[in-house]
């Protein structure tokens, strides 16, 4: 079993997803997405201007709205997947960098790749969950110093709902 098939039961176990009986892929992966900061909380307040800590890593266009004109208006420049209704793009600070088709478990292997390859540092809001992503989900270990203590709990409680 994979990393997001164990996920999902942890999300419906931990109250922060609903079992994905009635929802399409394209809409439980983005219900998984938006569930996932809640899984693997981090201690740091959101940016004043964000609701939600998934929108620090995913923002869902509506219809009429403008890519340009969020990405602008966004507190942080960390890369983000924006998802349109036709594809994905990802961004980083206000410069789109990529565009492919909706597929969202492919886009946050991209997300993870651009701070790998940028040597991004995790926003504070979601560095416990993307501490998890790099460690459950591209199995690279995390140097002691940035292995948290919101970090050591979370994959704590993690390890002993999957039995490691």
């Amino acid at each position: 079993m994979n990393f997001y098939s164990k996920a999902q039961f942890y999300g419906v176990y931990k109250k922060v997803l609903k079992p994905p009986m009635t929802l399409d892929g394209v809409k439980h992966s983005i219900a998984m997405m938006k569930a996932l900061p809640e899984m693997f909380p981090s201690p740091v307040a959101l940016p004043k201007k964000m609701g939600q800590a998934s929108e620090a890593m995913l923002h869902i266009l509506e219809p009429t709205e403008n890519p340009d004109s969020f990405l602008k208006g966004r507190p942080l420049s960390c890369p983000v997947l924006i998802v349109s209704e036709n594809n994905c793009m990802l961004a980083i600070g206000t410069t789109p960098v990529t565009t492919f088709p909706k597929d969202l478990h492919e886009g946050v292997l991209y997300l993870l790749a651009y701070y790998y390859a940028f040597h991004l540092v995790y926003p504070k809001c979601v560095a416990t969950l993307l501490s998890v992503l790099q460690t459950e989900v591209i199995s690279d270990a995390i140097h002691g110093r940035d292995a948290t203590s919101s970090y050591k709990k979370v994959i704590s409680e993690w390890k002993k709902f999957i039995g490691e």
